[in-house]
């Protein structure tokens, strides 16, 4: 698969999962909070912005946007991270991805005395609980309880202005070839609801997963949402006379709907944000007056 594979796919499988580290291990230790941090998840990366340690992070990887962090040295892609390179930074904490190819790396860091943070979030409940403990390890768990209250309270205000109205029926694309989605138990799927809609891959098998080109047929979803990246778009007009895709109601009304990867597949402080642009999307008239998509 290519970049958006690992990127927006990878971002969803492997940051994603429980809320928690390895053990306790990874909590603040006597040494106290963690002033050299180099986070290799972008979205906890984001996490440990909004609780205002920005100016801890020692490193970025490349798929970290925010321009607070652009003067900052890149570790790359941050899946499969250099140990000369991060011992290099001398980092105090490293964030890193679970069950994956750099846990080997990962490992040896205890070697040199630096801790590390797994987080695994799937959920809206492993998000709040990841976002705590962070807020733990970091000191700053008075910050990480208001941003936790300001996430939910934004959430409260989508559903809220959504609540009471038709459902439309989902079909979200993590990536289109095969046809990879997310199920129940996701934060996807969770957005999908509280802005209204309705995942019909809901009750499929696993977390997000690979889906048959005439099942999605067999569904006919009102409309088809997309993540992409504005680096490697996907050509939308491909999907009309694709085989399969083009027999589905959705495409040939043209509801077929890009959607920022790096705001929605990354289950961050920005969450909120994703669930009113897509709630926006699914039910206009409910946000009469208000600027946005």
């Amino acid at each position: 698969m290519r970049l958006l594979t690992r990127l927006g796919f990878a971002v969803v499988l492997a940051t994603l999962a429980c809320a928690g580290g390895d053990d306790e291990t990874d909590r603040m230790g006597a040494a106290g909070p963690p002033q050299r941090i180099v986070s290799l998840i972008p979205s906890a990366t984001e996490t440990i912005v909004a609780l205002g340690a920005a100016d801890r992070i020692v490193a970025r990887t490349d798929f970290d946007i925010d321009p607070v962090l652009a003067h900052l040295p890149s570790v790359g892609e941050g899946l499969t991270p250099s140990l000369e390179q991060l011992t290099l930074l001398e980092p105090d904490l490293v964030v890193a991805w679970p069950d994956n190819a750099s846990r080997s790396v990962i490992g040896r860091l205890g070697e040199f005395g630096v801790r590390v943070y797994s987080p695994q979030v799937q959920s809206l409940a492993d998000l709040r609980a990841a976002t705590l403990e962070l807020g733990e390890i970091l000191g700053l768990e008075d910050a990480a309880d208001s941003l936790i209250a300001s996430i939910e309270a934004d959430l409260k205000a989508v559903r809220d202005a959504v609540s009471g109205r038709e459902t439309t029926s989902v079909f979200y694309i993590v990536w289109y070839d095969p046809p990879t989605t997310s199920a129940s138990g996701t934060f996807i799927d969770e957005l999908i609801q509280l802005a209204g809609g309705r995942n019909v891959f809901a009750d499929a098998p696993g977390l997000w997963p690979q889906v048959s080109m005439e099942e999605v047929v067999r569904r006919q979803p009102d409309i088809i949402l997309v993540s992409q990246t504005e680096s490697t778009p996907i050509d939308l007009q491909r999907f009309s006379s694709a085989v399969g895709w083009r027999e589905l109601r959705a495409v040939k009304e043209g509801h077929i709907v890009p959607l920022d990867a790096n705001l929605y597949n990354r289950p961050g402080p920005r969450v909120a944000e994703a669930a009113r642009d897509l709630a926006r999307l699914l039910h206009p008239e409910a946000f009469a007056g208000e600027t946005g998509r």
